[in-house]
């Protein structure tokens, strides 16, 4: 398992954005390279003496079997969960391509754990999108290993890695042939094997044929939406991609980043979502939301409160308990679970100039349709928000661009959505008060929603955004990662200088960094930032 350090290397910066306090985050250890994935493979090919770790005994990764080992776990842990399967319904191959069976379960039901009988542990899965011909590093395996030994094993099946593989040769015949699909499986490393699912645009297309569009970059979400109807005994779906890294135990960032979600009370939580949370500016997080309360105060009626009109779409979520912000005492939704939890600003594109703010289709008031956008997919997606999202596109073919599916199908239905303002660096001189100006533009209720916003993509503040450890795409996150790597950074015309030559290995604190391209030693084709 991870192994930390006490305390912080000296002179480590606070982070720019977000907080560990915020999130319960123990920011009072860091890990190094060893510590963090020694356990897992790292430099075991090497018999080198190495300061402060102890090399564990040798394993044989190409005979162990990650899937087994969490359908083992979870059955020897099956009293916990209200319902669990061992055997998936297409594993070690495509994902179906026939409907499944509608459920008996009214879709926009309460999840799981709500109800006054009996309570079982909720199970998550964790979906790591990856794709065909992916050249495999150790980095990419031994992150893995920690994936699943922290999250799955770890937890006695709480939470259960799959990888979904997009296969983007469409003409291949992964429905049909058995040779194909033990091709595909072949490039990926043994141990991994049998935990692997694949698609391409064709499943998609069979799956959401009254919606014109299935790319990545549009509709991002239709492979989880497939996997949620195919995998329903699930009650939370988290998607993760292969290029970001958690530096810290991921267990206890996850469960963190849940119950910081859990605990936010509805009252002005969407306009609380739309800011970069600057700690340098706003203080600790009961000083931001009183700030943001008094900053709306006599334009409640300007707020979000249970689910938005003018959207064409029954609401299936809950009602408000009181019918006005100025009547709860930010009590609703305190200890409620959120069907959408992301780790950047939930914003209302309509009005601004990002990439894909009118990508809307078949709905019926068109680019009035009220939405919100929250960049990056990754997050955690409750299963009844998944079965809105999937009735929608199958039933009516309506659709919104990837990052505004999630956050939007929420405000459709009055359902929790939570921005989780996890610790993100800057590599830069800005001071918070910079920082919080440039990235929070606009009226206390609609933060980033206008012209002005942060998330216009005119390129403007390119020069800081680029320079985030956690963001759609940044140079500093593999900056950081390969010094914590050990791996030589250019100083001078001819000459690479190791920063463990300089500084001894460096020590981070638990981060989630995004996006990380090359993670072995010699610089791959593809760039952090295009």
């Amino acid at each position: 398992m991870i192994q930390v350090y006490r305390g912080q290397q000296d002179g480590f910066p606070a982070p720019a954005f977000g907080s560990y306090e915020a999130l319960g985050l123990d920011k009072d250890v860091c890990t190094d390279r060893y510590s963090r994935f020694g356990a897992y493979g790292y430099d075991e090919d090497s018999e080198d003496e190495v300061p402060g770790f102890t090399r564990p005994p040798p394993v044989l990764w190409w005979e162990v079997d990650w899937n087994r080992l969490q359908s083992l776990c979870l059955e020897r842990n099956a009293n916990r969960y209200n319902s669990i399967d061992t055997v998936s319904p297409s594993s070690q191959g495509p994902l179906a391509i026939g409907l499944p069976q509608a459920s008996n379960e009214p879709r926009g039901a309460e999840p799981a754990g709500t109800s006054n009988v009996k309570q079982f542990y909720p199970r998550s899965a964790v979906l790591i999108r990856a794709w065909s011909g992916l050249d495999w590093t150790p980095n990419h395996r031994e992150y893995l290993r920690a994936l699943i030994m922290e999250l799955s094993l770890h937890s006695g099946g709480e939470y259960e890695v799959y990888l979904l593989i997009h296969v983007k040769e469409d003409e291949m015949p992964i429905f049909s042939n058995a040779e194909t699909i033990n091709r595909l499986r072949n490039h990926i490393p043994k141990e991994f094997r049998n935990m692997a699912l694949f698609f391409n645009t064709k499943l998609l297309e069979a799956w959401y044929p009254k919606i014109k569009e299935h790319s990545p970059k549009l509709q991002h979400h239709q492979p989880l939406q497939i996997f949620s109807q195919l995998y329903p005994h699930f009650d939370y779906y988290w998607q993760l991609e292969l290029d970001s890294r958690l530096t810290g135990h991921s267990y206890h960032f996850l469960d963190r980043a849940a119950s910081f979600a859990r605990q936010q009370p509805r009252k002005y939580l969407w306009e609380r979502n739309a800011y970069f949370y600057t700690p340098g500016v706003h203080g600790n997080w009961s000083q931001f939301t009183q700030m943001v309360h008094e900053s709306l105060s006599g334009k409640s009626d300007s707020t979000v409160w249970g689910p938005v009109s003018g959207t064409g779409i029954r609401s299936l979520g809950p009602d408000p308990p009181v019918p006005h912000p100025d009547n709860d005492s930010y009590t609703w939704g305190v200890g409620e679970e959120a069907d959408f939890i992301t780790f950047l600003p939930i914003f209302n594109p309509k009005d601004t100039q990002w990439t894909f703010p009118h990508k809307i289709w078949n709905f019926k008031y068109g680019d009035e349709t009220p939405r919100r956008a929250a960049v990056i997919t990754m997050g955690r997606y409750s299963k009844r928000l998944l079965d809105l999202i999937h009735d929608s596109q199958a039933g009516e073919g309506l659709g919104l661009a990837s990052e505004m599916t999630g956050a939007s199908w929420a405000l459709f239905h009055g359902l929790k959505a939570v921005y989780v303002p996890h610790p993100i660096y800057a590599d830069g001189h800005w001071t918070p008060q910079e920082l919080g100006r440039i990235y929070n533009p606009g009226p206390p209720e609609n933060i980033n929603g206008g012209p002005d916003s942060i998330w216009n993509f005119d390129h403007i503040f390119d020069h800081i955004t680029y320079r985030l450890s956690y963001m759609f795409t940044t140079h500093t996150a593999e900056d950081l990662y390969r010094r914590w790597l050990g791996y030589g950074s250019r100083l001078y015309k001819d000459v690479i200088m190791s920063s463990d030559d300089r500084f001894g290995r460096h020590c981070f604190p638990s981060m989630f960094l995004h996006t990380i391209k090359n993670t072995a030693q010699e610089m791959g084709p593809e760039k952090p930032v295009p």
